[in-house]
């Protein structure tokens, strides 16, 4: 069942937790800070196409397909740990830039590492660390003596559980109001996160499991993985009451569309002046 996974001393760890998307960049952002541009994109792409994280631990360059009409990720199901919903993902507009850049030019964040020349009561200092995407075969490899090519779910986990703790303390020092369950952040977060931005969005239950690539007759595994709020309830009937009734907000709109609409109100009011 979706989020009932057990740790290694076979307690149950419950539902993943999941963040709204605006503190999901928060946490990658300090999770680049603490652990490194690998392990920030790793987590990155848990979230930009809801993997879990053995899929994304897997993904090859050849995996990606940025061309064609529709930009998708394909995850395979050749190697053991993406073997359980292999399928096509769509690449999100608002990834794609991002996704390119990456493969061109690697990921790049800064880092604040503890070093005995550091500044503070704390002797840190703070570098760029970057993180060069492979030509070709895994994305995140693993260490020449390693039993399998690629990184191993153990080393994200063990980041992820001694991040989480100190991620709600830094919201919590800026103010931000976050319960305790965001020191329960796992791997699987990225992919609840994602799951929940959809149908909090409005889309639909059959093209949200598409997205996730949930079996047909999953739907109550869907369903848990949505952290669904009253504050999204209250989004939601906000936007249907809102339509027909004020102006959209132009500052979220295209300029083409803009231009567009424009010109389509300009021909209206010719209109209405030889009337």
């Amino acid at each position: 069942m979706a989020g009932q996974k057990k740790s290694r001393k076979g307690i149950k760890l419950g539902q993943a937790p999941a963040l709204s998307v605006s503190t999901w960049a928060q946490w990658i952002k300090f999770v680049g800070q603490e652990a490194g541009a690998r392990m920030a994109m790793i987590l990155s792409l848990t979230y930009m196409f809801g993997l879990r994280c053995s899929e994304a631990l897997t993904l090859k360059r050849s995996d990606f397909s940025f061309h064609g009409d529709i930009p998708k990720l394909v995850v395979t199901g050749e190697t053991q740990g993406n073997r359980k919903s292999p399928g096509e993902v769509y690449c999100r507009k608002k990834h794609m830039c991002w996704l390119k850049s990456v493969f061109k030019s690697g990921y790049t964040v800064e880092r604040t590492k503890k070093h005995k020349h550091g500044k503070g009561r704390k002797k840190t200092i703070t570098r760029q660390d970057k993180y060069e995407i492979p030509s070709e075969g895994f994305l995140f490899r693993s260490r020449k003596e390693a039993k399998q090519p690629h990184l191993h779910y153990h080393a994200v986990y063990a980041q992820v559980k001694r991040l989480a703790p100190r991620f709600l303390e830094h919201l919590r020092n800026q103010g931000q109001k976050w319960g305790p369950e965001v020191a329960k952040l796992r791997p699987h977060s990225g992919r609840a996160t994602l799951i929940t931005e959809l149908l909090g969005d409005g889309m639909s239950t059959a093209l949200s499991m598409k997205f996730a690539r949930h079996a047909s007759g999953s739907v109550k595994v869907h369903l848990k993985y949505g952290r669904l709020t009253l504050k999204d309830v209250k989004a939601a009937c906000d936007k249907m009451d809102s339509k027909g009734s004020t102006w959209p907000d132009f500052s979220r709109v295209p300029t083409a569309k803009l231009k567009r609409a424009r010109l389509d109100i300009d021909q209206e009011l010719r209109k209405r002046v030889k009337n």
